[in-house]
């Protein structure tokens, strides 16, 4: 017992000196490279993952990985919350290949256990671009469940609408455009290009019923 006990506080001691020198030293590690950060709180739980593509996560629900392979494509991070559970997210990409550009960012933040309630995104095809913000509605139940004891996301359970686009169009036009809820356009702002402006009034298909210009 005495022996162990010598053997404990000896790495006790060497412990202590490495942390003491580390403290004294902080400029040690100006660089560190690796493909993916997981951040924990003290009991384990999950509450942010910082990766790159292909070490990319899946969702989570929980603290149980749900597989995403249509993950596979940008690097970012991805936000959880107190039980382990995906509610938002910041992820990158952008390359050119053959002449044609495909890159973009997106900020996300979730309704608990739901899809994004508030978007920023940024998108590039290299002719045309679009930056907006995007708030929409998600219904109040959960997105996932349990299969064979497993954490899934559920058939269907991509509900809601967009309700709010403030951004720059593909056309380059400046656009407030205010939807229903189901997501269709049912009032809208623009500026074009050239300046010129107007606010349009839609129906229920998302055709234009009125529209009023500078000159009304």
């Amino acid at each position: 017992m005495a022996y162990w006990h010598g053997l404990i506080t000896g790495a006790a001691l060497v412990g202590m000196a490495i942390s003491l020198v580390a403290a004294a030293r902080p400029d040690t590690m100006k660089t560190l490279d690796v493909e993916r950060i997981n951040i924990r709180e003290p009991d384990g739980t999950l509450r942010m993952v910082i990766s790159g593509r292909d070490r990319f996560p899946g969702a989570f629900h929980k603290g149980q990985e749900i597989d995403r392979p249509d993950r596979r494509f940008p690097a970012g991070m991805l936000f959880l919350n107190d039980e382990g559970t995906e509610n938002g997210g910041l992820i990158w990409a952008g390359k050119s290949e053959g002449g044609k550009t495909n890159a973009g960012a997106s900020l996300t933040f979730d309704r608990y256990e739901n899809d994004q309630t508030l978007q920023l995104l940024q998108t590039d095809n290299g002719e045309r671009d679009m930056a907006a913000a995007i708030i929409s509605d998600r219904p109040g139940e959960s997105m996932f469940e349990s299969k064979d004891g497993k954490a899934a996301v559920r058939e269907g359970s991509a509900g809601g609408a967009p309700r709010l686009f403030l951004g720059k169009s593909r056309d380059r036009a400046s656009v407030l455009m205010l939807q229903d809820g189901s997501g269709v356009p049912r009032m809208m702002l623009r500026v074009e290009k050239d300046g010129a402006s107007a606010i349009d009034f839609l129906d229920e298909k998302g055709a234009v019923i009125r529209s009023i210009g500078p000159d009304a």
